[in-house]
C-alpha cells in the first residue's frame, strides 16, 4: 500500500479550499489548509507536504512571496501556483521553481493530476 499524499491548500477562499481538501481526502490524501501566504512559510518549515496549491491574490503575504520563500528554505518542494490573474504576474514564482500555474476557475481532476504526479 502506498505511503499516503500530504497536501496543503493555500488559499483565502475557505469555502473553496475546505471543498476541495474534502476530495482531496476521499482520493486519500492527507489535507491541511491554510488562509495566506505567511502561515503557508511557517507550516512548510514544520511539515513535509509533497504538494502544496498555493493561490496568488492573498491577504498578509501573496503565494508569489510566499513560493519564493519556501523554495529558499526548501529547494525541493513541489509547488503548484493557482490564480485567474495574467501568468506574468507569477514569473518570480516560476523563477523561484514553482511547477506551474492552473488557472482559475479549475477542476478538482487537473489538481488531482498535479498532486499524482508529485508522488
Amino acid at each position: 500500500m502506498k505511503k499516503s499524499q500530504f497536501v496543503m491548500i493555500v488559499d483565502d477562499d475557505r469555502d473553496w479550499a475546505e471543498s476541495v481538501a474534502d476530495l482531496f481526502q476521499a482520493y486519500g490524501y492527507e489535507v491541511e489548509i491554510v488562509g495566506d501566504g505567511r502561515q503557508a512559510v511557517e507550516r512548510a518549515q514544520h511539515a513535509d507536504f509533497d504538494m502544496v496549491f498555493m493561490d496568488v491574490d492573498m491577504p498578509v503575504m501573496n503565494g508569489v512571496d510566499s513560493c519564493v520563500q519556501i523554495r529558499k528554505s526548501n529547494p525541493d518542494a513541489r509547488i503548484m501556483m493557482m490564480s485567474g490573474v495574467n501568468r506574468s504576474a507569477i514569473d518570480p514564482a516560476l523563477d523561484a521553481g514553482a511547477l506551474g500555474l492552473l488557472e482559475k476557475p479549475l477542476g478538482f481532476e487537473r489538481m488531482l493530476e498535479a498532486a499524482e504526479s508529485a508522488a
